[in-house]
């Protein structure tokens, strides 16, 4: 349900508008199966979906389809933090979302946000984000490193 409710905000943000095929499409699933959930979430009262017409999120949810997004960018941006290619830094959010704590989400958004803001510290990136990058590329600690 939550993926669903990501993958139409996220198609509403890029086009304005959310059709069956386009979050079929986004979720990798048949739009028959896009149908039926659709008519659930419409009975749950998350989205507003008419046959033949576009969907659209109820408040309800919106507020759960924000809420997922941003555990995703967090954790898509703590993945890509720790070098991992996009494509599966992507796949991987998708799959940690669902199962982490609140708790648990909190400290990782401040981690990435730490992480991401220390790029404007009149000092500098700290160079054990540089060394780990190195790390990360060779299996070998930078040269500074290995005193």
């Amino acid at each position: 349900m939550e993926d669903y409710l990501e993958a139409i905000l996220n198609i509403i943000e890029e086009r304005g508008y959310a059709k069956i095929t386009q979050i079929a499409a986004a979720l990798d699933v048949k739009p028959s199966s896009v149908t039926e959930m659709m008519k659930k979430l419409d009975e749950n009262d998350f989205v507003f979906y008419r046959k033949y017409e576009g969907v659209s999120l109820t408040q309800k949810g919106e507020v759960i389809a924000k809420s997922v997004k941003d555990r995703h960018d967090t954790l898509l941006e703590l993945l890509k933090l720790l070098q991992i290619p996009e494509p599966i830094a992507d796949k991987d959010a998708c799959t940690m979302e669902h199962n982490l704590d609140a708790t648990t989400i909190i400290q990782l958004k401040k981690f990435v946000s730490f992480i991401k803001n220390c790029q404007n510290c009149p000092r500098g990136i700290p160079e054990w984000i540089e060394h780990f990058k190195i790390y990360s590329k060779t299996g070998e600690f930078p040269i500074e490193c290995k005193k």
